[in-house]
């Protein structure tokens, strides 16, 4: 433990510890001949004991005024989940619902509005995983950097309420995903999350480098593909089809093709969506190691709680020894009536 004092000037008062030990203490009681009482070891013992207490009081007080505290600490635990960042499109046609029909950013209906309230609730479940956002349309927005901070990731997915807007480009999007996991330790699972209705064209040479971050960095990905009644299913091969007409195939055989462990998801309705999101938090629940911050703890309070037992401690040995004086004084009373 790593202790320190917020007022070490304080313990420079030290020595008044030693004031029990000066001074009487004790009712000089008279009697005929010091010589005839024998020696008491109990009541030495008990004496010194009370001295003891009382020195303790004192220093405890003054520990106590020098803010004793430790230190902030970080220790490795190992939890259950992943580090996943949320790329989540923000395009316009997100304001629509699973039929097509166009809704405001606000409406319940929308596919933002069903993925943002899933999202929700699969963050909310989660214990150990770190969370980092994205959001993007025509280009990326840097939201929020993995954190456990559920209250943080929470608020993010929640800002997302504003109407969406642009185009759906994921290729900036996923190299920031990929850049969030730089200079970080591989300490469990990595994984893009990646929310969408659309894809676009991403040329060769940004497949190449997205290829190569993905395997230096060994990321998972997994795509929650939100498609409405008239798109295909990603596996469906389109008649003519061609990367302007039918991005969301060939982006599905781009991620395919580059070894990386990938799953598609695709969700035509809310009950679909419910069950991605679940299937997602099954799959990612194995062991990760991490970093917790333990924040600095203030000690005061039990040097406080020690110094109040001692005091109670003194106050009940100076009622017996008032109540002994009583008794006595009582006694000499009724020996001098007779």
């Amino acid at each position: 433990m790593d202790l320190a004092l917020s007022h070490p000037w304080v313990l420079l008062f030290s020595p008044l510890a030693l004031l029990p030990f000066f001074g009487k203490h004790l009712t000089a009681l008279r009697y005929s001949s010091l010589s005839v009482l024998p020696f008491d070891p109990l009541s030495f013992l008990l004496f010194t004991l009370l001295k003891l207490i009382g020195a303790g009081v004192i220093l405890l007080l003054l520990i106590a005024l020098a803010g004793p505290y430790l230190k902030e600490q970080t220790v490795q635990r190992l939890g259950q989940g992943a580090e996943i960042v949320i790329l989540l499109d923000r395009s316009a046609s997100m304001n629509e619902n699973f039929a097509g029909r166009y809704f405001g950013g606000a409406a319940k209906e929308s596919k933002i509005a069903i993925a943002r309230d899933l999202l929700s609730d699969f963050i909310k479940r989660r214990k150990d995983d770190f969370f980092g956002m994205i959001s993007f349309s025509t280009a990326p927005i840097h939201v929020l950097p993995l954190t456990q901070d559920k209250t943080a990731i929470l608020a993010a997915i929640d800002a997302t309420r504003s109407r969406g807007r642009g185009v759906t480009n994921i290729a900036p999007g996923l190299a920031m995903a990929l850049n969030y996991f730089q200079e970080r330790p591989l300490t469990g699972s990595r994984v893009i999350l990646l929310v969408s209705d659309g894809a676009a064209r991403i040329d060769l040479e940004t497949q190449s480098t997205l290829t190569q971050l993905f395997h230096q960095y060994k990321v998972m990905l997994y795509w929650v593909y939100l498609r409405d009644d008239r798109s295909l299913a990603l596996d469906s091969k389109p008649t003519n089809a061609n990367e302007t007409t039918s991005p969301e195939y060939f982006l599905h055989q781009f991620f395919q093709s580059i070894g990386i462990p990938y799953k598609a998801f695709e969700a035509q309705n809310p009950e679909a969506l419910q069950n991605v999101i679940d299937e997602i938090g099954r799959l990612e629940n194995k062991p990760i190691q991490y970093t917790e911050k333990i924040a600095r703890q203030s000690l005061a309070e039990y040097c406080y709680l020690l110094a109040i037992s001692g005091i109670l401690i003194l106050l009940f040995a100076r009622y017996f020894e008032l109540k002994s004086e009583q008794d006595l004084s009582e006694s000499k009373k009724w020996s001098g009536r007779e």
